[in-house]
Order: C-alpha cells, then sequence, then structure tokens
C-alpha cells in the first residue's frame, strides 16, 4: 500500500498504520499515483483481523472518488461565482416558492424596497406591489405557470418610505425534476427612464405647440402686415386709374413704393425666420454676419460680430451650419426678449475639431436653473430648443448667466460630426 500513495503522502502511511492498531477500524482519504504517474483519489474503509488467523491481516475495500471530487470542486467554484453574480448584480434578483412567499433576494433587492434580506425573505410579493397593480402582477403569475418562457411587464413598488418606485420584472419559472417548484426574476428600477418618456412627450407636445404658435404668428403677420399693405396698393392703383391729376397720380406711385418695400422687408424677415437662404448658399459665416446685421436693425441693440480666422467661403456639414445657425438665432431672439442689453457680442472660431460660438450680452442676467424648471413647467423651448439642437449634432451648450451681469452662451460642436450629411454641391 505504501508503493501505490504519492510520495509528498507516503510518510502518513505510518500514522495510518498506527491508528489501525489501536482503532481496528479505519476509513478515510488517500492520495494514489498511478503507473503513468497521475494522482486519484481513493476512497477506503479498512478493518484489522487478528482472530483465527496466524498473522494479524487487513481487510478493505476502496474506490476511485477522484472525478466525484472534480465535480463537486467545479460545483463548488461555480456555485461560488452564481452566488458572485447574484449578490453584486444592480438589478434586483429574487427567487419566490410557487406559493408568491420570497426565499432569496440579492443586495440590491434590499436598497431598491429601502428593506433588509431578513424583512423581506417570508414575505409574499403582494406585500411590495403598488395595489393599483396587483391584479396584473398576479395575471402574470397565472400565465406564467401556464405557459412556458420568460414573462416581462412594468409595475410599481412601494419602498420602506412609501414612495412608488416603477420597476421592469422579468421573470420564469425553477424546475426541479422537470417540475415547477418556484419562480427566479429580475427587477429593475426605470424611475429615470420614464421620467425621460415624460420628458420627450412633453417636449414633443411643447414643440408641437410652438410650430403651432409660430404658425399663428406668420399667419398673422401676413395677414395684418403684408395682406394690409397689398388692400392699401390695391385701393391706391384704383385711384390711380380713376384720377387725372398727374401730380395726385405720382404722390399715389410713390406711396406704392414705400408700401411695397416695406411689405418686401416684412416677406424677408418671415422667410428668415423659416430658412435664410444665404445659409445654403454662402455659408455659415456670411449668414450669420448678414443675421447679426439684420437684428441689430430690427432690435436696436449694438451686436458686434467676428469670426476670428474663419474663411468666409468656408462650408461645414449641412446638419452642423443649420444647428450652430438657429442657436445663435435663438440666442439673440432671447438677448433682445428678456436680456434688456445696450451690446451684444457674436463670435465664431474654430478650435481644432471643434466650432465655437459665443454670444455675450451687457443685459440683466438670468437665473439658468430657474428657468430651466420654468422650462419643464410651461412652453418655454428657448434653453432647451439650443441644448437639443446641439445634442443632436454631438455638441453642448454651456449658459453663465448672473444677475445684473449679463449672459454667456457658449456652445461647441463637433466638425467631423457622426452620420453627417454630405452637402450637395451647388
Amino acid at each position: 500500500i505504501r508503493d501505490l500513495l504519492a510520495p509528498e503522502v507516503n510518510a502518513q502511511f505510518d500514522r495510518y498504520m498506527t491508528r489501525l492498531r489501536k482503532e481496528r477500524t479505519t476509513s478515510g482519504i488517500m492520495l494514489v499515483q498511478t503507473r503513468s504517474g497521475e494522482r486519484r483519489v481513493w476512497e477506503y474503509y479498512n478493518s484489522l483481523r487478528t482472530e483465527g488467523v496466524a498473522t494479524p491481516i487487513v481487510r478493505g475495500m476502496a474506490r476511485d472518488i477522484t472525478e466525484q471530487r472534480r465535480a463537486e470542486v467545479a460545483l463548488r467554484a461555480s456555485e461560488e461565482r452564481y452566488r458572485e453574480l447574484f449578490e453584486n448584480d444592480k438589478d434586483a434578483i429574487y427567487v419566490h416558492a410557487l406559493n408568491g412567499v420570497y426565499t432569496s433576494v440579492n443586495r440590491a433587492a434590499e436598497r431598491l424596497s429601502g428593506y433588509s434580506r431578513e424583512e423581506i425573505l417570508g414575505k409574499h410579493f403582494r406585500d411590495f406591489v403598488s395595489p393599483e397593480y396587483l391584479r396584473q402582477v398576479g395575471e402574470s403569475f397565472g400565465k406564467k405557470l401556464r405557459e412556458t418562457g420568460e414573462t416581462n411587464y412594468e409595475a410599481e413598488i412601494i419602498n420602506r418610505n412609501g414612495a412608488h418606485v416603477p420597476v421592469e420584472v422579468s421573470s420564469r419559472l425553477i424546475y426541479e425534476d422537470g417540475v415547477a417548484v418556484g419562480v427566479q426574476g429580475s427587477v429593475r428600477d426605470i424611475t429615470e427612464r420614464k421620467r425621460a418618456q415624460q420628458a420627450l412627450l412633453t417636449y414633443s407636445r411643447r414643440l408641437l405647440e410652438a410650430q403651432e404658435a409660430e404658425r399663428g404668428r406668420i399667419a398673422r403677420e401676413l395677414h395684418d402686415q403684408v395682406g394690409q399693405m397689398l388692400t392699401a396698393l390695391k385701393l391706391n392703383l384704383h385711384a390711380i386709374q380713376g384720377t387725372g391729376d398727374a401730380g395726385e397720380a405720382r404722390r399715389l406711385i410713390e406711396d406704392n413704393l414705400k408700401m411695397l418695400d416695406e411689405a418686401l422687408e416684412q416677406v424677408r424677415d418671415l422667410s428668415v425666420d423659416l430658412r435664410p437662404l444665404l445659409l445654403d448658399d454662402l455659408g455659415l459665416v456670411t449668414a450669420l454676419r448678414w443675421f447679426v446685421d439684420h437684428q441689430a436693425q430690427r432690435t436696436g441693440v449694438r451686436v458686434e460680430f467676428t469670426s476670428d480666422s474663419l474663411d468666409p467661403d468656408l462650408r461645414f456639414s449641412s446638419e452642423l451650419e443649420t444647428a450652430c445657425f438657429r442657436i445663435a438665432q435663438e440666442a439673440l431672439t432671447n438677448v433682445a426678449r428678456h436680456a434688456r442689453a445696450k451690446t451684444v457680442t457674436v463670435r465664431l472660431s474654430r478650435n481644432r475639431d471643434y466650432l465655437i460660438l459665443l454670444v455675450e450680452d451687457d443685459g440683466v442676467g438670468l437665473h439658468v436653473e430657474a428657468l430651466k424648471g420654468q422650462a419643464q413647467a410651461n412652453a418655454t423651448l428657448g434653453l432647451r430648443g439650443m441644448q437639443e439642437r446641439a445634442h443632436a449634432v454631438g455638441g453642448r451648450v454651456k449658459i453663465d448667466s448672473a444677475t445684473d451681469r449679463g449672459t454667456q452662451v457658449f456652445v461647441e460642436l463637433p466638425i467631423a460630426m457622426p452620420n453627417a450629411r454630405p452637402r450637395s454641391p451647388k
């Protein structure tokens, strides 16, 4: 037997024999080495016989449990990995029996519910579900028992503080020997997702409202301004047709020409609001310079524009030029409506791979966070509109302002935009 033992345990043979002589029976594990040098684990049961024999003998049996031992080690390692994944998962993971009573939960379940593991185990899942969702959860549980596969649904739980938390639940049956014995599932907090969805719905609604308001404004301007001028032109032309006085005819013609100029100016303003042709034809630098001058004339505010060393003929992607122009347009509109500024500076520059737009005024300033809150509650889309336009092209908007210290709008837009649409050649 000593010769069968692996070298590192060979010295244990003497202790084994001492124990056998003393106790007359022994059992345990031995590490043996085969002819090929492979180590195997044997489980043995031996007894010492002295009666009826001339010389004491040892009778015993042994079986090779090497594969069993390897399987046990692998199982423990697998269980440890599962336990680690179970405990460290960001989603709440649970197991409950078919009667709905929880038998296992992870740490994330404690964080989500606010209850300790000990407080959750032994409780029914109904104790944590918001009452208005109990029927839906019960129907999902019944469906799970009737059908195979995973079930997914949204519900609300009530945490320890009494707050309702929207969650997404995914669960499936656990089987032993082909028989369902319980349910395992995961619960994900979708509060932020719900907020984002609600914000998107709210923003979409406000966008439609703003669109309709803009259409109404254009319709009113066409009716009240251009329409009235065209009506006056028609009346003057009829007067010219019926007059025989050359001097009176000249005066009416001069009036008509002035009204035509005013009507054309109104149409140009409406055209710029809808889509400035200069942006498509001559590019961002030229279009912004023209718009800044035009805005200064309309509002009476002194506006300075600089484009550093940017070539006026330099063109960017259509999306980038449109986003930058509209953000500048919105920023200057906000100045005209709210800032009560005397001077505004608009600077367009390039910093390596980014286009930089800076709009500064010396007006009364604003409380940015308060306006953001107001924008979420009401239909004020200016700040969010600028942020959405910048975000759509991979950029960002930073607004720095303080009461009586003016406002600075900093816009950074990547020139190499992902999925940018190339400009059509003219």
